[in-house]
């Protein structure tokens, strides 16, 4: 259920149940594409819908905790476009990315490219941590797979997205190299060791978000 408010946020029905995010997300994506504030950036939506559908090459991996994941990607994403609807805050990455689209100056093929740097490298690290701890668990070589699988879809579905602007083809290549290496896992597990430690958990988190948001401009170029 998708529930549209004064500001032009859109609250999602049942926040819970991993599908649900996911729907919701797909739920917004006619007023995403059309850069309706509160409804996100359309190429954002598309990756992580996609990357929730099934996927034969996901096959062996773990299947309770990539759901668990993907929802929880979703859910920051939400989160953060209601942030911004709102004038109530959202990361500065999303701030970016956000204010571009929704300002019609925000190029498809590169905000495809923008929003997979900023949900791998941003959201995912903190969504592996969310993830592991909702279903009791540590992460591990069997997480490690799963977050690997995923950011390797991200970037191939982001560099699919923007293979029609051959403008893009060089910053493409550069994404789909850089999300290639093993940092996001390497940031999770950093995070992953700050539980319990909220305010230093929270500088890292900002580093994150700060380098994403640097990525996105560059990756934007100038309005």
């Amino acid at each position: 259920m998708l529930v549209a408010s004064e500001s032009g946020a859109v609250d999602t029905g049942d926040p819970d149940r991993p599908g649900g995010v996911v729907d919701a997300v797909a739920g917004l994506q006619q007023g995403a594409d059309a850069g309706v504030r509160g409804h996100g950036a359309g190429p954002v939506g598309r990756l992580l819908t996609a990357v929730a559908a099934p996927d034969d090459a996901a096959g062996q991996l773990d299947a309770e905790f990539r759901t668990a994941l993907v929802a929880e990607l979703a859910r920051r994403y939400l989160r953060a476009v209601r942030g911004h609807a709102r004038g109530s805050g959202a990361p500065r990455v999303w701030q970016v990315l956000l204010s571009r689209w929704e300002g019609g100056t925000g190029d498809p093929a590169r905000t495809a490219l923008a929003g997979a740097h900023a949900l791998v490298c941003f959201d995912l690290p903190p969504a592996v941590v969310s993830a592991c701890t909702l279903l009791g668990r540590s992460p591990g070589s069997v997480e490690q797979a799963v977050v690997q699988a995923i950011t390797t879809q991200i970037a191939r579905l982001a560099n699919e997205a923007a293979a029609t602007d051959t403008r893009s083809d060089d910053d493409a290549s550069g994404l789909a190299l850089l999300l290639s290496r093993s940092e996001c896992w390497r940031q999770a597990e950093h995070l992953w060791t700050l539980r319990g430690r909220p305010s230093e958990a929270e500088k890292e988190r900002a580093a994150l978000d700060w380098r994403a948001a640097l990525v996105a401009r560059a990756l934007l170029g100038s309005p």
